[in-house]
């Protein structure tokens, strides 16, 4: 496979899982950086590389599950995917998302949890 990188974003922020009071504002987040950018949405099949940055827990319940931090970080990224076109209710188009690359570590003391997100075009 080759790529074309489209945009790379740092996202400031809470990283959170699936499912979980923190989501909303992950997602946010996410968003915004990609809206910062002022690119998007692509028509394309797509590659992403996520590296989280991951805080410590607060408590021995709060653990980063990878597959888990993945999915709100996709949903959110309806600016860079665009829209699903289908009668249910609105979703990012993360189904053209064809290679997925992610890693997650815990912050070093210089610097902020979040992630860094680079979307590729897929370039056949």
């Amino acid at each position: 496979m080759r790529f074309e990188t489209l945009v790379i974003v740092d996202v400031v922020g809470r990283p959170a899982n699936y499912s979980s009071a923190a989501e909303p504002a992950w997602r946010a987040a996410v968003r915004e950086a990609f809206t910062r950018t002022g690119l998007g949405p692509w028509a394309e099949r797509f590659s992403v590389l996520v590296e989280f940055r991951t805080p410590e827990g607060r408590n021995a319940n709060e653990v980063w599950d990878l597959d888990n931090l993945i999915k709100p970080t996709l949903d959110a990224m309806e600016g860079v995917f665009g829209r699903r076109e289908w009668a249910g209710p609105a979703q990012a188009a993360d189904h053209r998302v064809d290679h997925l690359d992610a890693t997650k570590r815990t912050v070093r003391s210089d610097e902020v949890p979040g992630a860094r997100i680079e979307v590729r075009r897929l370039v056949q």
